[in-house]
């Protein structure tokens, strides 16, 4: 199982992020802005983080490039949400094998899918 970081400034995403996780065995910490995500991520180490795509503070695709420039989170797997329309969204996303963009309302069956591709099998069952 995997420790996970679910950053969204919106409570009712993360609480259902965080049950949908949980009952897959997986550890799920929360935070609800850029600025936490990047502090947080540094203390935790997270094998995954979920992270809205626009939130207050930084938003996550700013807040991902700073976890590039940190040796302990530059290896971390990102994937954005968001309800933002999808060509605005694709422009902002970085292109990396480590970053996937969804889009919501979540598709949960989608997200274990990519969360099992970003993990591999040893974590994600």
């Amino acid at each position: 199982m995997a420790l996970i970081m679910v950053a969204d400034d919106a409570p009712d995403i993360c609480v259902l992020l965080k049950e949908m996780l949980q009952t897959r065995g997986h550890q799920v910490l929360t935070v609800s802005d850029g600025i936490q995500m990047i502090e947080k991520a540094k203390d935790w180490k997270p094998h995954l983080i979920i992270a809205d795509l626009m939130m207050p503070g930084a938003y996550g695709s700013a807040a991902y490039k700073s976890l590039l420039s940190d040796q302990t989170t530059a290896g971390i797997p990102v994937i954005f949400l968001t309800a933002a329309e999808p060509a605005a969204a694709r422009r902002v996303v970085p292109e990396s094998p480590k970053t996937r963009l969804m889009f919501k309302p979540v598709d949960f069956k989608a997200l274990h899918a990519t969360i099992q591709e970003l993990l591999g099998p040893e974590k994600a069952p």
